[in-house]
């Protein structure tokens, strides 16, 4: 492919993901709020509700994940994201005209099932170029990922709070069908089906269960659910501290500025892991960032609060960064792909289940004790990294950077 061609395609693929991640994001600040409204609920209730619907996301990405793989192995990686994009806009803009609470539950789950952008976009990202410029590619759609993630939170929330709950819903709608269309007339994929190869899933069954990949897995699974369970109390627990401000802009922002200092902290800590041992900065990051969620337990307004999760963020990068590169450093050269895919399962099972047994537990205990929680279960994970994930998993990569 000339250098014009795949410069066009993965300039068009940040583009679209770029959009798409900062309408998907619009949601995060008022869905506990939106939910509220929806059903006339207390807010232990809507806790409980948007746990159970954010939980929806997680689950079904984890069951459809493994097949849309395979569809982009057999059909293309094209098909793949304008299938998020198109049907990711209808459910999106459908979830503003729910009925009811159970009607929106469900097409959080079609949420869940239909999309998935992230892992399509970088998918066909990395097959459009040059094989030297796969890291490259990867890199550059991470940026849109987190870019997006961070900026739709804020535009989400004070559309939300200028607007209504409703709208925003058909503006993410609107956003990517905009970036579907975008990669229908602009990306291009020339794309050869490989012969079918059945032995590539009991591959990735034989990795599943193989001495290295169990322990990481289950590492990230905690570390997803852990670092979920207080997500979606958040902008009700705003809401609580200041009931006259406008909660789903404040919430908004702190999510924004929380995802913009991960990013920056991310970079920093892949910097860090040329001269510093990846145990060890994962085993630290881990302990400041999960003993980080206990001062919003004594958060006495909205500004305190956003102080204390920003301040929290920082060193949530280089648990990002590090658990990443250990996936990829602890299996051979040819099964990242796999190992990755797995860990996506993983961290999906997580964070889906994560944010359902936070709402049923704020619905019972109230918002501060989740912060408690989520530190404990984080200071159990250090003693889980340090005890059973073997040091063999930590190659000592300085020398060669």
């Amino acid at each position: 492919m000339a250098p014009e061609s795949w410069r066009k395609n993965l300039i068009t693929l940040f583009i679209a993901e770029f959009v798409a991640m900062t309408g998907f994001a619009f949601v995060g600040p008022y869905m506990p709020l939106f939910i509220q409204q929806l059903g006339g609920y207390t807010p232990e209730q809507a806790a409980f509700w948007t746990g159970m619907s954010s939980s929806g996301v997680g689950l079904g990405m984890l069951i459809s994940s493994p097949l849309w793989g395979i569809a982009a192995d057999r059909w293309g990686r094209k098909p793949m994201v304008l299938r998020v994009m198109f049907a990711g806009g209808v459910v999106m803009a459908l979830q503003g005209i729910a009925p009811n609470i159970y009607w929106f539950i469900a097409l959080k789950w079609a949420q869940g099932i239909l999309t998935g952008s992230a892992a399509a976009v970088t998918a066909m990202a990395t097959s459009v170029v040059p094989r030297e410029k796969i890291p490259y590619a990867a890199g550059l759609i991470t940026v849109a990922v987190s870019g997006g993630s961070s900026l739709g939170p804020m535009i989400g929330g004070f559309l939300a709070d200028h607007i209504g709950y409703t709208k925003p819903f058909f503006v993410i709608g609107g956003m990517l069908f905009a970036a579907g269309i975008l990669v229908l007339f602009l990306a291009r994929e020339q794309f050869e089906a490989p012969p079918r190869q059945q032995a590539s899933l009991k591959g990735m069954l034989r990795l599943a269960v193989s001495r290295d990949m169990v322990p990481i897995m289950i590492f990230l699974f905690a570390l997803s659910f852990s670092g979920s369970l207080a997500g979606p109390i958040i902008p009700l627990f705003i809401k609580e501290l200041n009931p006259a401000g406008q909660a789903a802009t404040a919430a908004g922002l702190t999510f924004g500025i929380t995802g913009g200092v991960y990013t920056l902290s991310s970079l920093v800590a892949a910097r860090l892991s040329t001269c510093v041992n990846l145990r060890t900065l994962l085993i630290f990051s881990c302990l400041a960032g999960f003993l980080s969620w206990l001062p919003p337990i004594w958060a006495t307004s909205v500004t305190q609060l956003f102080i204390f999760l920003v301040m929290g963020s920082i060193p949530g990068g280089g648990v990002g960064a590090s658990s990443n590169a250990l996936v990829g450093l602890a299996v051979a050269q040819g099964q990242q792909g796999m190992a990755y895919g797995l860990a996506n399962s993983a961290g999906a099972l997580g964070w889906g289940l994560g944010p359902l047994v936070g709402g049923w537990l704020a619905s019972i205990w109230g918002f501060r004790p989740l912060f408690a929680l989520s530190a404990g279960l984080g200071v159990a994970l250090v003693i889980f990294i340090i005890k059973f994930l073997p040091r063999r998993l930590f190659p000592d990569i300085r020398r060669s950077a």
